[in-house]
């Protein structure tokens, strides 16, 4: 009679649990959803009240069935363990949910809160905080549209709103002359970081005001500096020829007339991304975290700690823009230093530009620009037709070289010279295999003449990565 009734007592469990009636397994539930929510995992409190219904049936199905010795508790139990296992299922159902088993914890972001009651913000005499003066209140210089507040006091909402307000043109006059001197050298407005009373007045007002009319128009540029670039580049000012005539060079020097195109070296990041693209290295994934080129190793012991390692990055990596290389602030990549990278510890508007020696042997010796002058080399031999003729293989290489690395035909004299290059590197490499081995580097060659077409080639295309026309934009 007493096994009978512990089984009887027993059999209840599993319906008390599929329901979750029990103050115990509620109370645990509770604990369990709050544990749950405060780890930021995907589950509520009602699933976990559920989970634990349905674990509890389980369990009370296997214990009755133990002590009862009825098949009917042990099939209870199979019942709910289906249960538990398509409840688990539905619990992760996306793989969001299943993130969280892999990770901890989570990242905590800081959030930009407006504080109550507001800072009040005195005047400090002679910059002396002890000696203060009047209350300043929010505003906006007198000169510019009233900020319009959506309360008593203005937040940073309203001035985000006034910023890109109609009223309020200074920010797409300022936009429209910074996207202008990228790509004209000098904005509309010569001193970009000066649009007050001390600066320049702009060169093409109309023009400016145009520009940052449409700009700034919901129905026509809506803020879009993808469709400026666009109304930019197609215009006949921007497809204007960089040659200028000898009375426009003495008029106008720094071509404020717009009368031609102006001939500028491209930024430092771009010198590289050139050299890259031309030798077919170029991975153009875009996004993802920094990388780290090959440079010497010395090099970062100069930093302030001698604890800072730079391990070249390998494969693809290795061969990404140069927008995403790491930019190290006591130790910066010396390739960008020498082409007028600016400094990371200061707010910049416009790079310098400057023509120096070092610039030249960066390029022509830079370990990255000499494996792209050996990867261009194989490019121009790889696709040649087959032509016994050396000199007809001469004209094929230089007149590739050229259009591949400057976008054009070669000029008479440039083939000439090119081709004269190319025969007497051919003879040299052809008596001297080592040198040759050592111009092109660990690639694999089957025989000795091509060993020497290809040294030859890597030469020619070396010659046309350090021309001053391969990185400048005419």
């Amino acid at each position: 009679i007493g096994v009978t009734l512990v089984g009887i007592l027993l059999a209840t469990v599993p319906l008390l649990g599929v329901w979750g009636a029990s103050s115990w397994s509620q109370a645990w539930a509770d604990k369990v959803g709050e544990e749950i929510g405060k780890t930021s995992l995907k589950a509520d409190i009602g699933m976990a009240r559920s989970l634990t219904g349905i674990i509890g049936s389980f369990l009370g199905g296997v214990i009755a069935s133990v002590v009862g010795r009825k098949k009917t508790y042990f099939l209870t139990s199979i019942l709910c363990l289906c249960l538990l296992c398509a409840e688990f299922v539905n619990m992760f159902h996306t793989p969001e949910q299943w993130q969280f088993l892999a990770e901890s914890d989570l990242p905590i972001a800081r959030a930009v809160a407006e504080r109550r009651p507001p800072r009040e913000t005195r005047i400090h005499h002679r910059g002396d905080f002890l000696d203060r003066g009047h209350v300043v209140r929010r505003a906006t210089p007198m000169d510019l549209p009233e900020l319009k507040p959506r309360g008593e006091v203005p937040d940073r909402l309203d001035l985000a709103r006034w910023l890109v307000s109609r009223e309020n043109p200074l920010t797409a006059r300022v936009t429209v002359n910074r996207v202008w001197q990228q790509f004209f050298g000098r904005g509309i407005v010569s001193t970009d970081a000066d649009f007050g009373s001390q600066g320049e007045a702009p060169s093409h007002p109309e023009l400016l005001d145009w520009l940052a009319f449409r700009f700034s128009d919901p129905d026509d540029g809506a803020w879009s500096l993808k469709w400026l670039h666009e109304l930019i580049v197609n215009s006949g000012t921007y497809r204007q020829s960089s040659v200028a005539r000898p009375e426009l060079r003495v008029r106008d020097p720094y071509n404020s007339w717009l009368a031609r195109q102006n001939r500028l070296r491209v930024e430092a990041e771009i010198v590289r991304d050139l050299a890259l693209s031309v030798s077919g290295l170029l991975d153009p994934r875009v996004g993802g975290p920094s990388v780290r080129p090959p440079q010497p190793v010395d090099l970062v012991k100069l930093g302030f700690q001698s604890s800072l390692s730079w391990e070249a990055s390998t494969g693809g990596d290795r061969y990404r823009r140069g927008l995403y290389t790491f930019f190290q602030r006591t130790v910066p990549y010396p390739m960008l230093v020498t082409f007028d990278v600016p400094d990371s510890n200061a707010a910049c508007t416009r790079r310098e530009r400057s023509n120096t020696p070092l610039q030249a042997l960066t390029v022509w010796n830079d370990p990255v620009f000499v494996e792209c002058g050996q990867r261009m080399g194989r490019r121009l031999v790889s696709g040649l037709p087959m032509v016994t003729d050396n000199d007809q293989r001469a004209r094929l290489v230089v007149r590739r070289a050229v259009r591949i690395g400057l976008g054009r035909d070669a000029s008479p004299f440039e083939q000439r010279v090119l081709e004269k290059l190319y025969r007497q590197n051919m003879a040299r490499y052809w008596s001297d295999e080592d040198a040759a081995r050592q111009v092109i580097g660990p690639a694999k060659v089957p025989n000795t003449s091509a060993i020497a077409e290809l040294a030859a080639a890597i030469s020619v295309a070396r010659v046309v990565l350090n021309l001053d026309e391969f990185i400048t934009r005419e």
